[in-house]
């Protein structure tokens, strides 16, 4: 049997639908629960669950980069491995929240926020959480089990939605994110732990976490300069221009955000095994990676260009006119997305092939250019918008930095690379001008909202239908093998 068998594509076919029905539908719930909360809850609870934010997620990349990776990756990774890397993670959760927890009041007088201090050190205790849910994902992603997976995400995006739905009608506050948020993680943890077949135990092996550590701190790297830059702008918007203009920043940020997890997450999760199963075999290899990057391109680019299109309608009918400052953002943000789907699949490609140092190298170069426009929109022009547009200026190094390494290490072609990013990406933006201009019809926002929406849509099927059949074909071939397979 071939590495690249028809057992092995129905495998990898398995695992995209159950890993993108779940991104789906449970991204679906948890866009509907943060616009249920953004209707309750104010612009300034959203500003300071956005600084606390920062400081978790920094620490959470500790937690959750590279050990997952590494005992997906390992050849032959037993019990012991998911063990001793478990409890690896956990240390270094604890380890981190204890510092949280101390640095807390330091950091809501720095904001002039008091309030943020017990936040803080409640929403800290995601990183205990994410330890325990880290090393089970990491289980599931080993044995293309995504079917498992896909119970655990969606129950706990509909159980902690409804908690913080009920906290916020309850006149919580802030606190209603903290309770979602906390919930979320706890129930996903406790679902992989009922329906895994990994459950740890107190077995630590210095060889095996010498391994798990030496490959793990090469993704953490890679993971962490992105996030310190992220991150690092929000710290800087919140401080400079205030956490209320944080509150429009990362609102307009975080739309484009779910959509590209929707995405990416979903085919990347399933890859980067089938990536390491092949990385032998360099036609299979590169055949994968061109079939991920078409789909992923085919499925992101409607989304954000129509997303960016319907941006205002979007805001009033939805969120209130409260909201109505983040369109530019989310326009901006949508635009920087766009070329996502090539940029983490060859990120995913060169771990793979045990290329970790590249990735490295660009990262890099693509956070001293984020630095830079940080700085310079922040401590120069005294601009957020400029802040914002510096991201697609970030975009083109990234993107010409894997594009450069796939081509070198990989021999994924720059011709290649045009052939299955541009159809996708000129049907979208024809797609996104019919949108637009259909939002000049006279009409109130709610049904101009729906008839833009529809325009999207059925625009997108046609000029797909006549100028991009390729995916169109495979989503399709995709979706009858899993209707007609037999249990």
């Amino acid at each position: 049997m071939t590495n690249d068998s028809p057992r092995r594509r129905d495998g990898i076919a398995s695992g995209l639908f159950w890993s993108f029905g779940e991104r789906m539908s449970a991204q679906a719930v948890a866009t509907l629960v943060a616009m249920l909360l953004a209707r309750l809850l104010d612009p300034a609870d959203y500003g300071m669950i956005s600084v606390v934010t920062v400081f978790v997620s920094l620490c959470n990349i500790f937690v959750t980069s590279g050990l997952g990776t590494a005992v997906v990756r390992k050849p032959g990774a037993g019990p012991a491995d998911f063990n001793t890397a478990f409890w690896l993670s956990l240390g270094l959760a604890a380890v981190l929240y204890g510092l949280l927890f101390w640095a807390a009041p330091a950091i809501g007088r720095f904001y002039g926020l008091p309030a943020l201090t017990a936040v803080m050190r409640v929403m800290g205790l995601r990183l205990i959480l994410a330890a325990l849910n880290n090393i089970q994902r990491a289980s599931v992603q080993r044995e293309m089990a995504f079917r498992r997976y896909f119970a655990a995400s969606l129950l706990g995006t509909v159980l902690s939605g409804a908690a913080g739905v009920a906290a916020a009608l309850g006149g919580l506050g802030v606190w209603a994110l903290v309770i979602q948020s906390l919930s979320n993680l706890a129930v996903h943890a406790g679902v992989l732990l009922a329906v895994g077949r990994w459950r740890p135990r107190f077995q630590f092996c210095p060889a095996r976490a010498r391994y798990i550590v030496s490959f793990g701190w090469k993704v953490l790297a890679a993971d962490l300069v992105p996030g310190l830059q992220q991150n690092g702008r929000s710290l800087i918007v919140g401080k400079v221009f205030g956490s209320a203009e944080l509150a429009f920043y990362d609102q307009g940020s975080k739309y484009p955000a779910l959509l590209v997890d929707n995405v990416n997450s979903s085919i990347n999760s399933v890859m980067l095994p089938a990536y390491a199963r092949v990385q032998n075999n360099p036609e299979a290899l590169l055949g994968m990676l061109r079939r991920s990057i078409r789909m992923g391109m085919f499925l992101l680019g409607p989304m954000l260009v129509g997303f960016a299109a319907v941006a205002e309608n979007f805001v009033r009918v939805v969120l209130t006119d409260k909201w109505l400052p983040c369109v530019p953002f989310l326009q901006i943000f949508c635009a920087s997305c766009l070329t996502r789907p090539l940029e983490t699949c060859c990120h995913k490609i060169l771990l793979a092939v045990g290329r970790e140092t590249a990735p490295l190298r660009i990262i890099a170069a693509v956070n001293l250019t984020a630095v830079a426009t940080v700085l310079a929109a922040a401590f120069w022009f005294h601009s957020i918008l400029l802040m914002a547009l510096g991201n697609l200026l970030v975009t083109l190094v990234s993107l010409a930095g894997f594009m450069a390494a796939s081509s070198r290490y990989v021999g994924y072609r720059l011709g290649r690379q045009m052939e299955d990013i541009l159809p996708s990406l000129a049907v979208s933006a024809l797609m996104g001008i019919l949108a637009g201009l259909a939002g000049r019809l006279p009409l109130e926002p709610l049904p101009l909202l729906g008839v833009q929406m529809g325009v999207g849509v059925v625009s997108y099927g046609v000029l797909s239908a006549r100028f991009n059949r390729g995916p169109l074909d495979e989503m399709r071939a995709l979706a009858a093998r899993r209707l007609h397979k037999t249990p």
